[in-house]
């Protein structure tokens, strides 16, 4: 539980996606709007099985000692977003797709004030995040490790005795990265095919994907399922950075482990261009051809 100290300013559901966001009691009169949108992407772009959930939202800049040289905006535009995309392993160029379809149509119903006015050309959602100052993205996204089951079964046993058994971070660094680098989110982000303008914290935590409820098994059933991080958190990596990236190991109560992630966010206001000076035209005085009075 938050508790007192915060309240909620957005709250709205899309099928099975639930999204909630919070304010801090002591900067809530620094919020000056507020609005949500939804995309479908089950069956047919019509289904809410799969889809997401955004909420805009502009907070009042902190400009504090920023320099009188330097022009910049009184409010700073942010992007919230949770999404479930399209699952199964075989499945990475549909989850590519449906982000496309949801930048695309977020861009579309955003708030004329967050977006520059825009042309009859269909939205792709390039604009959104150019234009964006802050944009957090996060959800089961669903992306899976392109391995066989017994190898990724394998090498996390290794990383959970190499914890136990206090070895070196290196060692267990590796251990992870050499899974990860079959992740297909990272795949996608790496070739621009989907993500390719946000970042992400270092994943230090198991696959959090899929595991016997009230165990810490992974999938058992006879899909036997391939431990993976469909669940995750990513960011514009501009006016924020990473301060705690993590799961909780311990809720079993699900088939996901949950993840959290902690950012420290400047509230600067973005960097405006320099208005045109002035040019400064002289009044030419008009010379009279006639001679003065000493040339007489």
């Amino acid at each position: 539980m938050l508790g007192r100290n915060y309240v909620p300013i957005a709250m709205h559901l899309l099928g099975g996606i639930q999204f909630g966001l919070f304010c801090r009691a002591s900067v809530l009169d620094d919020v000056e709007h507020v609005s949500v949108a939804d995309v479908t992407c089950g069956i047919g772009n019509v289904f809410h099985n799969k889809g997401a959930i955004g909420a805009f939202v502009q907070v009042k800049s902190r400009n504090d000692n920023a320099g009188p040289n330097k022009r910049l905006s009184k409010s700073l535009k942010m992007l919230f977003v949770t999404a479930h995309l399209a699952a199964h392993v075989k499945n990475y160029e549909a989850r590519d797709a449906d982000f496309w379809r949801v930048v695309s149509e977020l861009e579309a119903q955003a708030p004329p004030a967050f977006l520059p006015r825009r042309s009859n050309e269909e939205s792709s959602g390039k604009v959104l995040f150019s234009e964006m100052d802050r944009i957090f993205f996060c959800g089961d996204l669903n992306y899976r490790l392109d391995l066989p089951r017994e190898v990724a079964e394998h090498t996390i046993q290794q990383i959970a005795d190499a914890e136990k058994d206090g070895r070196k971070e290196e060692l267990i660094d590796s251990l992870r990265s050499s899974l990860l680098r079959f992740d297909q989110l990272h795949s996608s982000m790496a070739d621009r095919r989907a993500f390719f303008s946000l970042a992400e914290g270092k994943i230090c935590f198991p696959p959090t994907f899929k595991f016997d409820r009230d165990s810490d098994d992974y999938d058992t059933s006879h899909k036997q399922r391939i431990p993976a991080w469909p669940d995750r958190v990513l960011f514009k990596p501009i006016g924020a950075r990473v301060v705690e990236y993590d799961s909780v190991r311990t809720a079993r109560h699900s088939d996901h482990r949950p993840v959290h992630a902690t950012f420290r966010v400047n509230g600067r206001g973005r960097v405006l261009p320099e208005l045109p000076k002035k040019s400064s035209t002289k009044r030419r005085k008009r010379t009279s051809d006639r001679p003065s009075r000493s040339e007489k």
